[in-house]
């Protein structure tokens, strides 16, 4: 017990001088974090045999028309692969064939028990022998790990030197520190890496004074829309007002606020398994079909645009998929959804919780303010479900003088 306690105030006091240290010398933590990768690194790129290996890798062609290879995170393997599956990156290369076409796209599976060494050595001779002008990969982690594992700077610096194409690197978490110190190394690597963040604008945060993508919207593909559509085929607006997502204490404190106003309610109603707490509404997760149907059931929906492991906003996926289900989304954000719906006229806004009944009860008060424009959000939404996110990239690509994905 005293050895226990011994070491949990060791622990702590390192912890406390860690933190003390961090504020007296900002960076600090990000500098020992590089110097432990590039140790990690250097190990890697020795054990893994790259020089060897790639010796005889032909030069990229010249003058090549812009091909996109995707590396799925979760897949291709998979049952959520498919339209309407709920797969990110399925609808990222998906959007990207409806856009460019299918010639012009192509997958690179990873196996998850792939020693990194040989799925970057595959990746880099597929990038050169198919003359791909681009890859997409999320950089949070290495694809199909459960997020246990990262070595994509050990793979761009292998790559960059030896391919003339643009690495785009999706990001769903970037508020969160390592994030985007991770994202940070790849960036500094080389001026081909550009991120691409769908929660916040990150222009400058990588590299001073550089432009990066984002906020875009993560797509929804035509061919899931229309998977989603048939679905859906005759549903009606059965809810007045519904929440979906976890329900922490203060949520379920407000709903029933909302609902004293005489709201029709419901949280989470896509599942069968009914959720009342935060415990029960994260088991059991519905399939993407069924979330989307129970969007198309609701007249309003709401979106609390908060990360969740802190205080800033982010542009959540949920505002284009409640839009394209035909629901207002009631959304608390700034500077994050009005950069593609106006507000008032395309969705609805509430300053604070405390606010949102009264905001509720305004939009229920007036059927045909809310008729018009959960219509015309939804025209909108129908309008960008891929634009937004390639048409983004095609633009901050523009912006770094890097090769774009049309001719």
């Amino acid at each position: 017990m005293a050895g226990r306690l011994a070491l949990g105030i060791v622990t702590g006091l390192r912890a406390s001088l860690g933190s003390i240290a961090s504020r007296l010398y900002p960076g600090l933590d990000e500098r020992i974090f590089n110097r432990r990768r590039d140790a990690a690194m250097r190990a890697d790129i020795a054990a893994g045999g790259y020089g060897e290996a790639l010796a005889d890798l032909p030069s990229p062609a010249e003058g090549r028309p812009p091909h996109l290879v995707v590396v799925p995170q979760v897949g291709p393997n998979v049952e959520s692969w498919k339209p309407g599956g709920g797969n990110f990156l399925f609808e990222i290369a998906q959007g990207a064939r409806e856009l460019f076409g299918d010639d012009r796209v192509s997958i690179f599976a990873v196996g998850g028990e792939e020693p990194a060494a040989d799925w970057h050595q595959r990746l880099i001779r597929h990038l050169v022998d198919t003359g791909a002008t681009h890859v997409i990969a999320q950089v949070e982690a290495d694809p199909n790990t459960g997020q246990k594992r990262y070595s994509w700077d050990v793979l761009w610096s292998q790559l960059h030197p030896r391919w003339d194409g643009v690495f785009l690197g999706l990001v769903t978490d970037s508020y969160f520190t390592w994030i985007q110190a991770g994202a940070r190394r790849l960036a500094r690597m080389s001026p081909r890496f550009m991120l691409v963040d769908i929660c916040m604008p990150m222009d400058g945060v990588l590299v001073a004074g550089r432009p990066e993508v984002g906020p875009v919207n993560m797509p929804v593909s035509d061919a899931s829309l229309a998977v989603i559509d048939a679905e859906c085929a005759g549903a009606s607006r059965e809810y007045d007002v519904t929440f979906i997502g976890t329900l922490y204490p203060y949520r379920v404190e407000m709903l029933e606020e909302i609902k004293a106003t005489g709201a029709n309610v419901a949280v989470n109603p896509h599942r069968e398994v009914p959720a009342t707490d935060y415990a029960s509404s994260r088991v059991f997760v519905p399939s993407y079909v069924d979330y989307m149907k129970a969007l198309a059931q609701s007249r309003i929906t709401i979106n609390f645009a908060q990360a969740n492991a802190g205080s800033q906003q982010q542009l959540k996926t949920r505002i284009l998929e409640a839009a394209a289900m035909g629901c207002l989304v009631l959304t608390d954000d700034v500077d994050r959804t009005d950069r593609f719906w106006v507000p008032e006229q395309e969705y609805g806004y509430f300053a604070s919780r405390e606010d949102l009944p009264r905001v509720v009860e305004s939009w229920l008060a007036d059927p045909e303010r809310l008729e018009r424009a959960r219509l015309a959000g939804q025209r909108r939404a129908r309008e960008i479900n891929v634009s937004s996110f390639w048409g983004g990239i095609d633009e901050g690509l523009s912006r770094r003088g890097l090769t774009g994905l049309r001719d």
